[in-house]
């Protein structure tokens, strides 16, 4: 239908201009793109380091330039992109309709992209096309990247009270919740696809949160998420609060081990080396176990708000469940601090405990006892059941015949040393490993003496 209004009609184009507002906010290392002195919110951000106070301004210049609107969702306008290759197919044709070429049929030339409202395209009066072009975007500050992510990923803008919107390439799965929409559906990304989305949130009404970054100094502005009424933001200098907060209860400040930065998640590694000292000294344990937490939050609905507990020895590493938080109404960093103090900080001492313990714990059959981990810890789903197959007897080849549950233990946090793993296995492999230092002590076939091991969830002093 589109293509035949397009074909018999010479489209009137008009330049498509942004409500773009001076920003006096200074500019700094945010941008999501980083080019010398120039910066850009796409999609493809990706920063890692180790320098605490690099991540720290980092984060706290993302919340400089993110924040949260509240919308209408019967006031929403969606504004697809058009395919060029088969606009300038149409118009390129000569003859019929008086239509000789390109410059003849109105095309601006450069790089552009084409847009059109949902109104324009199914009323009796001729649409007409809007557009931006690269020399636009690039004139406010924008890079290249942006704007081919927008005419070749999200291909989707958005007009509300009337300021002009980029959107991020995840955003359909977040706009598609609002209106109850899912399925492969959701990344259509077709006229008629905006078409019926937008006449979902028009026809049941409702209010929804826009997590929006914009550019600094620029006024290009980008919509990442669209929560529902409910969504709770919670800017990302959080971190800085929580590191201060980190510092004060274990009295040492933390230590970075490493740190990312994307588009939609943060996550930031720390230890506490004085602390694991101290803790290793007071229950006798000779291998250097060093706590620590690892800090992770998204404010796209990627993952809420969460600190979980590590302990590593050598590169390997052992990560518990620790703290979630969702970004409800009931959201908030000061329960997020309760949560570690509680289920994280008080915890440590009972983590080497146990393991103390777990020396006394002498396994009859080390290697069936390590099947049976497996198995336990769900290691094989953690990890697939390939890796398992090739792990199992790599791991049981290295067990000696008088074998504790405590050599065991360190026997499995080793496995989270192999780099082959994806982030994901990887992640979940941590996880089932903690979890061996919590198991009762039937599952290591206990032969010989020793106390019962300590509460799970009691707390110990620091």
């Amino acid at each position: 239908m589109i293509a035949a209004l397009l074909y018999e009609s010479k489209i009137r184009a008009v330049s498509f201009i942004f409500n773009f507002v001076r920003m006096k906010k200074k500019a700094g290392v945010l941008g999501l793109k980083v080019k010398g002195d120039r910066m850009d919110i796409c999609d493809t951000f990706l920063k890692r380091g180790k320098e605490l106070n690099a991540f720290t301004q980092l984060v706290e210049e993302l919340a400089e330039h993110t924040y949260v609107i509240d919308m209408e969702t019967d006031q929403i306008e969606l504004l697809p992109v058009l395919d060029v290759k088969q606009l300038k197919k149409t118009f390129s044709s000569s003859g019929k309709n008086g239509i000789s070429g390109m410059e003849e049929s109105g095309f601006p030339k450069g790089k552009v992209i084409y847009m059109g409202t949902i109104r324009d395209y199914f009323s009796r009066s001729l649409p007409t096309l809007q557009t931006l072009s690269l020399e636009e975007i690039q004139g406010k500050g924008g890079s290249e990247e942006i704007f081919l992510e927008a005419q070749n990923q999200s291909r989707l803008f958005i007009r509300y009270n009337g300021q002009m919107y980029f959107t991020s390439p995840r955003l359909p799965e977040s706009l598609c919740a609002r209106a109850k929409m899912y399925g492969d559906a959701v990344f259509d990304q077709s006229v008629e696809w905006a078409t019926f989305v937008m006449h979902r949130l028009h026809s049941a009404p409702q209010s929804v949160k826009a997590l929006i970054r914009e550019l600094p100094q620029s006024g290009i502005r980008k919509i990442v998420m669209m929560g529902s009424a409910h969504y709770k933001y919670i800017p990302q200098s959080f971190f800085r609060n929580t590191i201060h907060m980190l510092e004060k209860l274990v009295g040492e400040p933390p230590c970075s081990r490493s740190w990312q930065v994307d588009a939609f998640v943060s996550t930031v590694y720390l230890e506490f080396p004085e602390l694991g000292q101290r803790l290793r000294e007071r229950y006798q344990i000779c291998e250097e176990l060093i706590p620590g937490i690892r800090l992770s939050t998204s404010d796209t609905y990627d993952a809420s708000l969460s600190a979980r507990p590590t302990w590593r020895l050598e590169n390997a590493v052992a990560e518990g469940e620790g703290v979630l938080i969702k970004h409800d109404g009931k959201a908030s960093v000061n329960s997020l601090h309760i949560g570690i103090k509680t289920e994280i900080m008080e915890q440590y001492p009972v983590f080497l405990e146990r393991m103390k313990h777990f020396q006394e714990v002498n396994v009859i059959n080390p290697e069936s006892v390590l099947s049976h981990l497996f198995s336990q810890l769900k290691i094989m789903k953690a990890i697939g059941k390939k890796r398992t197959i090739r792990l199992l007897p790599e791991t049981a080849a290295q067990i000696q015949n008088s074998y504790s549950a405590y050599d065991l233990i360190l026997n499995l946090m080793k496995l989270t040393e192999d780099c082959t793993l994806p982030e994901s296995p990887a992640q979940k492999l941590k996880r089932a490993v903690y979890d061996a230092v919590f198991l009762e002590d039937k599952h290591y076939q206990r032969k010989t003496g020793g106390a019962n091991p300590p509460a799970l969830k009691q707390g110990g002093q620091l």
